[in-house]
């Protein structure tokens, strides 16, 4: 018999003859990364709270991340869909506000704004769509920028 917790095969505890305590004293199972996040503070399913931030952009990341105070997966998703698609928005806009100011300098420049837009545009719907997919399987994928971002303020407001 040995005197190692933790031994296999009907073998004693660390003290010679006295038993291990009650319960299974072997290896606890093994649980996924996904199962051990069981809660949200929205009452719903944590991969739907996070995919619910991303569903209508920045807006409802910013109401995910008011009604959630628990979740730092849920909050993070909250986070980055404010900071990237919200990000991407903007320069949508902006790349529509620049296509407007071109009108009085060339037709050109109002073309490659509008095709710059237009490119932004669908860059911003892909995203979207991975992100709202990759928060529904349950994972944290992370944008080059806003995921480093929303990392920064989830542990700041935490």
């Amino acid at each position: 018999m040995t005197d190692l917790p933790g031994a296999r095969g009907g073998e004693r505890g660390p003290i010679s003859g006295s038993p291990e305590p009650d319960g299974d004293w072997r290896d606890p199972p093994v649980v996924s990364p996904a199962a051990r996040i069981t809660s949200s503070s929205t009452g719903l399913d944590p991969r739907t709270a996070a995919a619910l931030a991303y569903l209508a952009g920045p807006f409802s990341g910013a109401l995910v991340l008011w009604a959630e105070t628990a979740n730092g997966d849920v909050r993070f998703h909250a986070w980055q869909s404010i900071v990237g698609l919200g990000g991407l928005g903007l320069a949508v806009i902006g790349s529509y506000v620049l296509a407007f100011v071109a009108l009085f300098v060339s037709a050109t420049a109002v073309s490659v704004m509008v095709g710059v837009a237009t490119v932004i545009w669908i860059v911003l719907v892909i995203v979207w769509a991975l992100c709202l997919w990759k928060a529904f399987a349950g994972g944290r994928w992370k944008l080059p920028l806003a995921g480093d971002y929303a990392e920064r303020w989830l542990s700041v407001r935490s």
